[in-house]
């Protein structure tokens, strides 16, 4: 299906909402294909084909909102897709602040070049590529007797949204990621790490990297151990600072702040963080692999700076957030073709700072580069988080002990306001979703011996 016939399909089910006496309308329809394959003991252990497809319809009756969504594109089950809707509007509750109003004076059509093209790769290139992890990997180190997860994938997404003013938005992309990872065992020890990469082709895909990532670091942890408890600077991996900071993002939602469930619910233009940071979404950034052009209300999507030198400018908006607040929507609605309205934010991008390396890693520093039990470790509301980790001591920019077997403990809302140093570098996190230059943290607390 080309996207004008997307298209269509989008306002023929407006149409039947429109014949059904429906006041207001939106539909969002979502396709997507993918492969992955996984290596095991020189060969595909494991293999699977989708191809997804789903549309749903969100109906708005006197302030009474019902959705409903269908895997059918036939044209009964379109119907009744419509007439459910309808109906679950009748006994939902008024929400004075949700209305579908968006109107574009024009199409938002965003389709890489890149895209338009087939992609050449065949498919035994890539069962090759998925073996040979496997196998580089265990010919780096007799210590390395297995490599439990090696494998290919790649998909292709399409996403449409429509409504009945006459709105109408499409995006499709493409991404390929291939990963590894490294079993080591020495004597009582034993140690995994796990690599990755992502492009925007095949040929993007950097196995070197992967590889030598993963055999390292899980060869270096054998000789893990832990540190004595105490207080500690710590910078963590840009992977791991996303997945502290992407835990806590309800601080930033306007629907949170709306249900009171938000730390920040106060904070509005208040100082929150050191004055080195600023932190902005940014959903067209170019090198981003969550690019996006139009929010799940069809609103064109524009950076947004969230805290600027330290004081929080914005909360992410929809509409009828912006509504209740009586502010503009910053373009952050988030609603799947079967679920609810939402806000969640796009690509995140921290600001550099000025610190050269050898100031970011001055002194004694605990690098983190893997945190374990994030959601049983991490009270978002509060923000206390108490989570295992492995990492290294680095000491003057060289690294020594690698560490395993401590709890850091600290509270989100304080470590930004505890920041000693932002880097000059800016670095992608392995989805490339998430962009930050290194951060010292100062002080953290470590339980360890």
């Amino acid at each position: 299906m080309e996207w004008n016939s997307g298209k269509e399909l989008c306002f023929q089910i407006i149409d039947l909402a429109k014949k059904a006496g429906i006041q207001e309308c939106d539909v969002i329809l979502q396709r997507g294909q993918s492969l992955s394959l996984q290596a095991t003991k020189g060969a595909i252990d494991k293999s699977k084909i989708t191809s997804t497809q789903v549309v749903g319809i969100r109906v708005i009756q006197d302030q009474k909102t019902g959705i409903s969504a269908s895997e059918s594109l036939e044209l009964d089950s379109l119907k009744m897709m419509v007439e459910q809707a309808k109906a679950t509007s009748r006994y939902s509750g008024v929400d004075a602040y949700q209305s579908i109003t968006q109107k574009n004076t024009a199409d938002i059509i965003l389709v890489p070049d890149r895209v338009k093209q087939k992609d050449p790769t065949s498919l035994q290139q890539k069962i090759d590529l998925a073996i040979r992890l496997e196998q580089d990997v265990l010919a780096v180190d007799k210590r390395i007797h297995n490599s439990p997860y090696s494998g290919y994938s790649d998909g292709e997404g399409e996403s449409f949204y429509a409504n009945h003013l006459g709105t109408f938005c499409y995006q499709k992309d493409r991404s390929f990621s291939a990963y590894t990872s490294a079993l080591a065992a020495a004597e009582q020890a034993q140690a995994m790490y796990t690599s990755s990469s992502i492009g925007r082709s095949f040929a993007e895909l950097d196995l070197g990297s992967c590889v030598k990532e993963a055999s390292s670091v899980a060869l270096r942890l054998l000789d893990a151990k832990p540190i004595p408890t105490g207080r500690y600077d710590v910078i963590f991996s840009t992977d791991e600072w996303e997945s502290i900071l992407s835990a806590h993002l309800g601080a930033f939602s306007a629907k949170a702040v709306k249900e009171g469930t938000s730390y920040y619910r106060e904070k509005l233009m208040k100082s929150i963080a050191v004055s080195g940071l600023t932190m902005r979404d940014r959903p067209q950034y170019a090198d981003g692999f969550s690019y996006s052009a139009f929010d799940d209300e069809g609103m064109p999507c524009q950076d947004l700076t969230v805290i600027d030198k330290g004081v929080l400018q914005s909360f992410f908006h929809n509409s009828a957030t912006a509504r209740f607040f009586k502010q503009k929507s910053t373009g952050h609605a988030s609603r799947g073709a079967k679920g609810s309205l939402g806000v969640s934010p796009t690509q995140l991008v921290i600001d550099k700072g000025n610190a050269s390396k050898s100031e970011l890693y001055k002194g004694d520093v605990l690098k983190v580069i893997a945190l374990k039990g994030l959601h049983s470790g991490t009270n978002a509301v509060s923000g206390h988080f108490s989570l295992a980790l492995e990492g290294v001591m680095v000491k003057d920019g060289v690294e020594g002990q690698m560490v395993k077997d401590v709890t850091l403990s600290a509270n989100f809302y304080d470590i930004l306001n505890g920041i000693q140093a932002i880097g000059s570098t800016l670095e992608a996190s392995s989805g490339r979703g998430f962009f930050s230059p290194e951060i010292r943290f100062s002080g953290m607390s470590v339980a360890g011996t």
